[in-house]
């Protein structure tokens, strides 16, 4: 069951992006993430997971809502932001992989913030 999960997982995300799994143009994507608490009084950055496909430009406007700065991680991609507190801040990177790649906060370890799901 579990050799099966990755084809899932990609026909799935395909799925709900409305599209084909099939190789498709690069386009750009451009999204707000913001520092917020969970429920069980965490603090992470939402959304927690992003889908892109491969060549897509990816532009994030990270906005802390808190008073201590955090950090925003994507090693694979090179994407090392450190945002102060009540400030935003933003990175650019294209999606070069494929794949899937935790997101975390560098400065703060015990918060895991989510993954970047990178479709062939």
């Amino acid at each position: 069951m579990i050799r099966h999960a990755r084809p899932l997982v990609t026909l799935l995300a395909a799925a709900a992006l409305g599209a084909a799994p099939l190789a498709v143009q690069a386009g750009e994507i451009s999204l707000t993430v913001v520092n917020v608490v969970s429920p069980q009084d965490v603090k992470i950055w939402a959304p927690t997971s992003v889908v892109a496909r491969k060549g897509d430009s990816v532009t994030f406007r990270l906005v802390n809502k808190h008073a201590d700065e955090h950090g925003y991680e994507i090693a694979a991609f090179g994407v090392k932001q450190v945002v102060a507190g009540d400030k935003s801040a933003t990175v650019t990177f294209t999606a070069d992989k494929a794949g899937i790649f935790p997101i975390k906060c560098h400065l703060h370890p015990a918060h895991v913030a989510g993954q970047l799901l990178v479709l062939e």
